[in-house]
């Protein structure tokens, strides 16, 4: 992540540490916060989006164990894409080059991107993750970080009517999205504030080991945050 303005070299190191340190116990915890509020933010999309299904996601979200050791996540995932666009639609071939797919991987990769450099900003090693751990990917905590954000992604998928094909007009709204609210600690921030919320309280549940410290993001209707 070059270019990126990292703090002193000692607490960049002891920052590292923390993160490769955390017991197995707490990284599953972080993981089913996460997985709970992403299960929340699908219920939310859908109720937004005025599809059914909202209370039944949601009910799942309850059901997490910690680790997510009985896989509620892709139970709701299915649930979710097929209420959100059409019995028809196949998330697991996520190669697929229809448009739904191509503008959900578009959205995802900005989004990733901008949760990524948060967690550098905060001296962590992005390709050492809580629950990804693929040693291709560079990564990896930013995409255990990415899960409770793809809801937003997807209520903008379906608010632009995306089907057959990716437009530069719905590439350029899938950017905007760094810029519009979710609700986070609290209070109502843009996207690109609420990564670096995030990232700060990894940092105190790490150094305090507790994982009740995680602060994440809640689905707002997609409106632009109004900066002061």
């Amino acid at each position: 992540m070059a270019g990126i303005p990292f703090t002193g070299h000692s607490r960049l190191a002891g920052v590292q540490r923390m993160q490769l340190e955390m017991s197995e116990p707490f990284r599953k915890r972080c993981w089913q916060l996460i997985i709970k509020q992403k299960i929340a933010n699908q219920a939310a999309c859908l109720a937004l989006s005025g599809r059914s299904g909202a209370d039944d996601i949601a009910l799942m979200s309850s059901k997490v164990m910690s680790g997510d050791a009985t896989n509620i996540e892709s139970v709701a995932a299915r649930e979710h894409f097929h209420r959100l666009f059409g019995e028809d639609f196949d998330r697991a071939g996520q190669g697929a080059e229809d448009g739904i797919n191509s503008a959900l991987n578009y959205g995802y990769a900005i989004l990733r991107a901008m949760i990524a450099r948060a967690l550098s900003l905060h001296g962590f090693l992005p390709a050492h993750g809580i629950h990804h751990h693929s040693e291709l990917n560079q990564f990896n905590l930013a995409d255990d970080f990415l899960e409770p954000l793809r809801p937003m992604v997807d209520l903008q998928v379906d608010r632009m009517g995306v089907r057959d094909e990716l437009t530069k007009k719905h590439r350029e709204e899938l950017v905007a999205l760094i810029h519009t609210d979710v609700m986070i600690d609290g209070k109502r921030q843009a996207a690109l504030h609420a990564a670096e919320v995030m990232a700060g309280s990894f940092l105190t549940a790490c150094h305090e080991k507790d994982y009740t410290l995680l602060k994440l993001p809640c689905l707002l209707p997609i409106k632009p945050h109004a900066y002061e």
